[in-house]
């Protein structure tokens, strides 16, 4: 029986043993996948903080000024003359698209006072070249941007069967 017990020792001990390599090795396969989920968090973090400041940025640039109507393309392309879109009243009142760093724009395109034809929205930019424009009636659409050397020098947007493009006033 001494025997039987010796060897039962001896058996237990290398039992314990490769159970506490098993339990050292599970402790640092856990630690990993902590490490690698906390790099993971704090990437998706930077990533998510550098969306929003490039957003920002590009609120920011268009909210910088207004925008004014400066020609217009009909449907097979060819650009016409904006009394043609609004009537021979229109170099009278101009027209002007405006965003807000708030999020919201204003788009004056009717003759008469800028309180008179005033359609507002809110706006979201989507890309490098597009706008989001969510109007309060509901209709919601995309306007362009249009860039030279990285900087955002027009927006053009679909009126009707035209496409009237802006500039910076």
């Amino acid at each position: 029986m001494a025997k039987k017990s010796k060897k039962n020792k001896k058996l237990n001990n290398k039992s314990n043993t490769n159970n506490n390599k098993v339990s050292k090795r599970n402790r640092t396969v856990k630690r990993l996948v902590t490490g690698l989920v906390i790099i993971m968090a704090a990437a998706a973090a930077v990533i998510y903080i550098i969306y929003r400041i490039n957003d920002s940025a590009r609120t920011n640039e268009l909210s910088d000024g207004r925008w004014v109507p400066s020609y217009a393309n009909d449907a097979s392309g060819d650009e016409v003359e904006l009394t043609e879109i609004y009537n021979t009243q229109y170099s009278n009142y101009q027209g002007a698209l405006t965003f807000f760093s708030d999020g919201k724009f204003s788009l004056w395109l009717t003759p008469g006072e800028d309180s008179d034809g005033t359609h507002t929205g809110t706006f979201k930019v989507k890309s490098d070249d597009e706008i989001e424009a969510y109007f309060d009636n509901g209709t919601n659409t995309v306007f362009k941007i249009h860039r030279t050397d990285g900087n955002a020098d027009g927006i053009s947007l679909n009126y009707d069967d035209y496409q009237i493009y802006f500039e910076k006033e």
